[in-house]
């Protein structure tokens, strides 16, 4: 490269940067107070949690599917229902939002 295409390289960034800065200029601010930041941080954290129970519990599942079997073979011969396991963790963290 030559020194004048670095120039007019260098030329087209600084034209492209003034762009950029005017469309953001352009946009609106995105402030958000405290109080609707800590409660969207609470919501963020409470979607975590479930997630990582709702990971552990099939797991769980997975691990335990032999025996899970077994009792539901076993309800089914005393015509009784099956067992479906079932954990909704959102219900149970709905209390703590």
């Amino acid at each position: 490269m030559d020194k004048n295409m670095l120039l007019e390289m260098a030329r087209l960034i600084t034209i492209q940067q003034a762009e950029i800065d005017r469309l953001k200029a352009l946009m609106p601010d995105r402030k958000k107070n405290k109080k609707k930041l800590d409660s969207e941080n609470k919501v963020r954290r409470l979607s975590l949690i479930a997630k990582m129970y709702s990971k552990q519990w099939e797991k769980i599942l997975s691990e335990n599917s032999d025996q899970i079997s077994f009792i539901n073979q076993q309800l089914l011969i005393w015509e009784l229902s099956p067992f479906k396991p079932t954990f909704d963790v959102e219900q149970i963290l709905k209390n703590f939002k």
